[in-house]
């Protein structure tokens, strides 16, 4: 065995292990827009609010279907040694690509109305803050209690007397503006946004790199598969 064969296996390997891993990578995120989905009534009684959040429900849903069909097609690809199933990896993956840029693209001119949208969203939802027991009202405790921050802008969001438990430290029995923290939620948000926004533009430059490698290795293995079967064609094993 050579060393061209034995890169091409230990290529498709690869190959094969990173699409496995990109399909479950896909499902989780299929999974998560669909749960987006079916829960955004629950959490938003204002419509027009959470059309950005829907959005981006959809774009998960969407980009989940995408993955899930590109690396089920890579593994086949990896698996079958097949010129063109292998082609149309590379295809697919090249426009996963050019959907990636074409979204940071539309982010970045719409970034203005989809945050003010999300902050609408976000203030609509503390002030129907009722009692604690509904999916809305546990989302903003679990927001409040993990950020340490009370309200939007601060406790003066809440038009009622009595604030959340998860306002006050070591949420007591009642919650008063006295007690209460008096940052809002807003800034802890932006604060967390920012301190991870490195950390985001680290994953995204990897994940751009994995992909590009993915293609590379597809190229390399369909090239490999079209060598070998003009090699066959031109150089039969045996003659008549």
């Amino acid at each position: 065995m050579g060393f061209q064969a034995v890169l091409a296996g230990a290529i498709r390997v690869i190959l094969f292990g990173l699409n496995f891993c990109t399909l479950l990578a896909g499902g989780v995120l299929l999974g998560c827009g669909a749960y987006v989905k079916i829960s955004i009534e629950d959490f938003v009684k204002n419509a027009s609010s959470a059309e950005a959040v829907e959005v981006v429900a959809y774009m998960l849903i969407g980009m989940g279907c995408l993955v899930v069909v590109l690396s089920f097609v890579g593994c086949l690809g990896a698996c079958l040694q097949n010129h063109h199933i292998l082609a149309c990896y590379f295809v697919l993956m090249l426009m996963l690509i050019l959907l990636e840029i074409a979204i940071g693209i539309l982010y970045a001119v719409k970034k203005k109305p989809i945050e003010r949208q999300i902050e609408d969203y976000i203030k609509d939802t503390v002030e129907s803050y009722s009692d604690g027991s509904s999916s809305e009202d546990i989302a903003v405790d679990a927001v409040q209690t993990l950020l340490k921050c009370c309200g939007y802008e601060g406790p003066s969001d809440y038009t009622g007397v009595g604030l959340p438990k998860s306002c006050c430290e070591g949420e007591p029995i009642t919650c008063v503006i006295a007690n209460a923290r008096t940052n809002g939620c807003k800034k802890e948000i932006e604060k967390l946004i920012s301190s991870q926004s490195v950390l985001v533009i680290i994953v995204v430059c990897a994940v751009l790199l994995l992909e590009m490698t993915t293609m590379l290795a597809a190229c390399y293995l369909r090239r490999r598969e079209l060598s070998d079967i003009d090699f066959v064609i031109s150089d039969p094993p045996y003659s008549i």
